[in-house]
């Protein structure tokens, strides 16, 4: 496990991607202080953080159990994105992201900043990809409990990936004085254009999945002559 901790550590580093949740962070809590953002960062992660642990231990059989693929969660989270960015570029203000709950950590820090930003479609990909390939590895070892064992690699990868992402947000602060909130107020409506594209990637993956799962499964048909 030692020896194959980096490389269950950096594909996971790669798809949640702090450095780029930064931006997207900024945007979509540029009208909260800075107690606020933190706390909304602070929800976010944990809530990032029981969700992914859940689908590691339960992806599979929750997939299973309700017929789901992973094209329909890139669909669906494809759409909630594309939502949210037409809205918050077409309408005065984040009406997107705005709402009025008493505890701003309760709404944009769960969604969409929780889920499916920090932890989507590719996140959970991976992390079940990494569960059965390292599984699999313990399991031609002749190892006991492989399964858990391998899952229990990709939570603590994740948990440190999460941690980092939380001190990322953290201080992002600096980065708006450093900056400014004019230049803020642009980044975020190019962070917006950015996640519409990201969105419609995201169902076009989805849809080309299920197409191609069709197309393997669909008896061939052979003419007679």
């Amino acid at each position: 496990m030692i020896q194959d901790f980096p490389r269950i550590f950096v594909p996971l580093f790669v798809v949640i991607d702090p450095a780029g949740m930064i931006p997207v962070y900024l945007a979509l809590t540029s009208r909260y202080s800075v107690a606020e953002r933190r706390q909304i960062a602070r929800r976010a992660c944990l809530v990032a953080a029981c969700t992914a642990i859940i689908f590691v231990v339960l992806g599979q059989a929750i997939l299973t159990f309700l017929g789901l693929s992973f094209a329909d969660f890139q669909i669906a989270g494809g759409i909630l994105l594309v939502v949210l960015a037409i809205t918050d570029l077409l309408m005065t203000g984040k009406p997107a992201v705005e709402g009025t709950p008493v505890n701003p950590s309760a709404g944009v820090g769960v969604v969409p900043l929780a889920v499916p930003l920090i932890v989507g479609p590719a996140t959970m990909t991976t992390s079940l990809l990494l569960v059965n390939t390292y599984a699999k590895k313990y399991e031609s070892m002749g190892m006991s409990y492989s399964q858990p064992f391998a899952a229990l690699g990709v939570c603590v990868a994740l948990l440190i990936n999460l941690a980092f992402l939380l001190w990322v947000m953290w201080y992002s602060d600096r980065l708006v004085a450093l900056v400014g909130k004019n230049t803020l107020a642009v980044v975020n409506k190019i962070v917006m254009i950015l996640i519409a594209g990201i969105a419609v990637s995201l169902i076009r993956q989805g849809i080309t999945s299920i197409v191609t799962d069709l197309q393997r499964v669909a008896p061939t048909t052979q003419v007679a002559p």
